[in-house]
C-alpha cells in the first residue's frame, strides 16, 4: 500500500513537471532579438456597405500614409520617442529610428492618424483643435474627416507582452474617434408616377446637413474609455453646412416605385438640442428639410442612421426612427510592417 502511494505521488509530480514544460514552451516572446522598434497597425473596420466612405485598413495600408505615436519611457529620456511613422508601400518605417531599452522596461504607447494632418508632440500632449470640414461631398473628402486612434497603452514588460506586441513588432490597434452619421431617404411612389425620368442619383441635389458643432478638441493621450482618445465638442461652437456624399441609391421600377439614396458624414459626437439639426435637400426643382424635435446625442466611435421618408410635399423621420450601432464591428486589415 506504502509502494502504491508513492508510484501515485511520483506520478503526478511527473505530470506537473511535462504541464510546466509544455507551458514553457508555448510562451514565445515577441521581444525582438536586435532591439529595434517596429511598428504593425490594426483598424477595425465597419461591416455596412453604406460605411465604405469611412477609412478602413486598406486604406491606411497605403504608401505615404503616415501616423505620429509617443512612446514614453518613465525611466529614460533617450528611450523617449515622440515619431511619425510611414508606410512605404511594404511596411511601416519610423522616420528616425527607434530602440528599446531593454525588454524589461516599462513604456506607454499613444498613437493617432488623420490624413494631411501630421500630429504635434505638443499636441498629443496639450489637444489639438480641429473641426470637420464642410465640404463632405464625396468619398474622398470623407476620408480626410475621419480621424484614428489608438489612447495610451502600457507594455509593463516587453518581454512578456502578448496582446501589444506581435513578430516583434508593436501592435497599433486603432479605432474610430468620431461619429459616423448616415441618412437614407425613402422616396414615396409619387415621385416615380409623377415623373419616372425623375428618379436617378443626380436628381438628388444639394444634401445638406446643419446645425452641428464642427469644431471639436483631440487630447491624444487622454483616455475616453480603452478605445479612444478624448474628443470634445468645441466650446465655442464652430457652425458649419456639412455636405453630405451620396453613397447609395437605387431607382424606382414599376414592380418597386421606391427610390432610396444613402447619405453619410463624419461629425463631432456632441449632443444637439431639439430643433437645431436641420437635413435639407432637393429633388429636381422642389426643397424638402427635416428637423429634430427631440435632443439627439452623438457619441464616439458610433455609427448613427437617420431614416426619412420623403412625400411628395413632406419629410417625415419613418418607422425605424433614429438607429446606432457599433462602428466597428469585426476585425479589420492586419497591416504588416518589418
Amino acid at each position: 500500500m506504502r509502494f502504491k502511494n508513492i508510484f501515485f505521488a511520483a506520478a503526478a509530480a511527473m505530470a506537473l513537471t511535462a504541464c510546466s514544460s509544455d507551458d514553457e514552451q508555448s510562451f514565445v516572446s515577441q521581444y525582438p532579438e536586435d532591439g529595434v522598434m517596429r511598428f504593425t497597425t490594426n483598424l477595425v473596420d465597419p461591416t455596412v456597405v453604406a460605411t465604405r466612405a469611412s477609412i478602413t485598413g486598406s486604406d491606411v495600408n497605403q504608401n505615404g500614409q503616415q501616423f505620429q505615436v509617443k512612446i514614453d519611457n518613465p525611466n529614460s529620456a533617450t528611450y523617449s520617442y515622440f515619431n511619425t511613422v510611414q508606410y512605404d508601400g511594404t511596411e511601416w518605417r519610423p522616420v528616425n529610428r527607434m530602440l528599446w531599452q531593454n525588454d524589461q522596461q516599462r513604456i506607454d504607447v499613444t498613437a493617432a492618424y488623420k490624413q494631411g494632418k501630421t500630429f504635434t508632440d505638443g499636441e498629443f500632449v496639450n489637444g489639438a483643435n480641429l473641426t470637420v470640414a464642410a465640404d463632405q461631398s464625396t468619398e474622398a473628402k470623407v476620408k480626410q474627416e475621419d480621424l484614428l486612434t489608438m489612447p495610451t497603452k502600457t507594455i509593463s514588460n516587453p518581454s512578456q507582452e502578448q496582446t501589444l506586441m506581435q513578430n516583434g513588432k508593436l501592435l497599433i490597434n486603432f479605432y474610430h474617434a468620431l461619429t459616423k452619421l448616415d441618412v437614407t431617404l425613402d422616396l414615396a411612389n409619387e415621385f416615380y408616377k409623377v415623373n419616372p425620368k425623375l428618379n436617378n442619383a443626380s436628381d438628388i441635389t444639394e444634401f445638406t446637413i446643419k446645425g452641428t458643432n464642427a469644431g471639436y478638441q483631440f487630447n491624444a493621450m487622454e483616455t475616453a474609455n480603452e478605445n479612444y482618445g478624448t474628443v470634445t465638442a468645441a466650446a465655442t461652437p464652430v457652425a458649419a453646412d456639412i455636405l453630405a456624399n451620396q453613397c447609395a441609391f437605387t431607382a424606382g421600377t414599376d414592380a418597386d416605385m421606391h427610390s432610396h439614396a444613402t447619405y453619410e458624414a463624419i461629425v463631432v459626437p456632441q449632443t444637439i438640442a431639439a430643433g437645431q439639426l436641420t437635413v435639407s435637400f432637393k429633388i429636381g426643382t422642389r426643397s424638402f428639410s427635416w428637423t429634430n424635435t427631440e435632443a439627439i446625442t452623438l457619441e464616439q466611435g458610433k455609427h448613427y442612421t437617420l431614416p426619412l421618408t420623403v412625400g411628395y410635399d413632406t419629410t417625415t423621420l419613418n418607422a425605424r426612427a433614429f438607429t446606432v450601432t457599433s462602428w466597428e464591428d469585426q476585425p479589420g486589415d492586419n497591416l504588416g510592417t518589418e
